[in-house]
């Protein structure tokens, strides 16, 4: 078991060297620039550009450099909306799964001998209510995922519900970041993808999706 920690903390130490080395090279004006070139390269090689967009994708989901929205733009201008979306999807998912087996059998028993005492009533919470608090952190997109990733390792939630709540957490913006790329041309920061409706529609979903937990607890106070 100690092979495998080290093991996985190795990768992650890859993770976020190989995201450090390459973040330089993705950006939406490198791409325009080479546009011709990448989808000539895309169109001779699909299943190789595939795998590498879900490679890119994990690297930097699971690093703390935030390049990850601006390869979910690329997934939609080069592969299509329709694509693009079950793409950005899919990679996303698989990122935020690996990041969470990183940190659940990496870090999690460091966590639970230093900080039992002092977390036992989070953990507890978050085994109850996790689903809820971790499909509204997905959605509001404040905090980065690489450190949802992390808490969700080394919390008691359920692989299952972390899962479900990644997935469905995950959907709205990798939707929103396939559709920029079929506009690219008019993009020039990720932020002009999120208007103000869109983002106060996405604040709205995330605190209904607590709505569950504050009832709980009002009943419970009662």
């Amino acid at each position: 078991m100690n092979n495998v920690k080290n093991w996985l903390i190795i990768l992650l130490v890859l993770i976020i060297i190989l995201s450090l080395y390459s973040a330089d090279l993705i950006t939406l004006d490198n791409v325009k620039n080479n546009e011709k070139y990448i989808r000539f390269f895309i169109s001779n090689n699909y299943f190789f550009s595939v795998v590498i967009f879900f490679t890119s994708c994990i690297l930097f989901i699971n690093s703390p450099i935030p390049l990850a929205a601006v390869l979910k733009v690329l997934g939609g201008f080069f592969f299509g909306f329709y694509l693009g979306a079950v793409y950005n999807i899919a990679a996303t998912l698989a990122a935020c799964l690996i990041g969470f087996l990183i940190s659940r059998y990496s870090f999690n028993t460091v966590f639970k001998n230093r900080y039992l005492d002092k977390l036992d009533s989070i953990g507890n919470e978050i085994e109850k209510n996790g689903f809820y608090y971790f499909l509204s952190l997905r959605l509001v997109m404040v905090v980065p995922y690489f450190l949802i990733n992390i808490v969700g390792g080394i919390s008691r939630i359920s692989f299952k519900k972390y899962l479900l709540s990644t997935l469905i957490g995950v959907t709205p913006a990798s939707l929103i970041y396939a559709n920029g790329g079929n506009q690219l041309d008019h993009i020039h920061s990720i932020k002009d993808l999120f208007s103000f409706d869109i983002l106060f529609s996405i604040v709205i979903v995330a605190a209904i999706t607590l709505l569950p937990v504050f009832l709980k607890k009002s009943n419970g106070i009662k």
